[in-house]
């Protein structure tokens, strides 16, 4: 029996000595980042404050530019940086309002072409969840270069944006999300350029290319119909050869 309660002695010991232990370590963390006299309330608080100032920052682009910008020269004597950036913007804030507006025809034009029906199943999906979103005040800040692939015969780039609105969203005429703040955010807009059809080969579906009338994907080079609902699909392949297009624009 003795035995018994001195082993029970032991581990109750044991546990609070490791609990001294967290303690004195939980201490040390406070004092370390300078947290010394101030209660749990007060650390909630300055955590919740530097959260908000974090937020309030803008999001970093791609820091690549400097690197790839040579290689694409090499390619693309004539290349316009601020061009490539001033489509970014246009893009992205014509596909801000369409989703706001929750209509696609703002697309429609041959610059758009490739990402129309992409954006036009996401309203669709909004429209069916009853979902509606509100992006205010849009301001960009930044624009990046983030990659840049030259292969088979065809040319990817890819650009960073960094910027910043008013975010809203309600479901059933109900508010669910609101920022007080401006939410900072960073896209990534895929521009594509084919100039060898030969080097390029068959296989389309690195694109991510997909049927305007049944969003089947676009496999091939050499089909001039969606094999799937036998609608034409060609001219969605033929815009991109000797020509940079966006084929898809997405939030990081």
């Amino acid at each position: 029996m003795k035995t018994l309660i001195i082993s029970f002695l032991g581990v109750v010991l044991g546990i609070l000595f490791i609990i001294f232990l967290i303690y004195l370590w939980f201490r040390m963390m406070l004092n370390k980042y300078g947290f010394k006299n101030k209660n749990l309330r007060q650390i909630y608080e300055e955590a919740k404050r530097q959260e908000k100032l974090n937020n309030k920052k803008p999001k970093q682009v791609s820091g690549m530019t400097p690197i790839l910008k040579p290689k694409i020269l090499e390619d693309f004597k004539d290349f316009q940086e601020e061009e490539f950036y001033n489509q970014t913007e246009r893009c992205i804030r014509t596909v801000l309002k369409c989703i706001e507006e929750k209509e696609s025809s703002y697309l429609d034009s041959d610059e758009y072409i490739l990402i129309r029906d992409k954006i036009f199943f996401q309203i669709e999906n909004l429209k069916d969840a009853h979902i509606s979103k509100h992006y205010g005040d849009i301001n960009f800040h930044k624009h990046g270069i983030k990659s840049y692939e030259n292969k088979n015969g065809i040319i990817k780039l890819v650009v960073s944006s960094s910027l910043e609105y008013y975010y809203e969203e309600s479901k059933d005429f109900k508010k669910i999300i609101s920022t007080e703040d401006k939410k900072q955010t960073r896209y990534f807009t895929t521009f594509v350029y084919i100039y060898d059809v030969k080097k390029a080969g068959f296989d389309m579906r690195v694109l991510g290319l997909t049927c305007p009338s049944c969003g089947g994907p676009i496999e091939s080079l050499e089909k001039k119909s969606c094999p799937y609902c036998k609608s034409g699909i060609y001219f969605q392949i033929a815009s991109l050869v000797k020509c940079f297009k966006i084929i898809d624009v997405k939030e990081d």
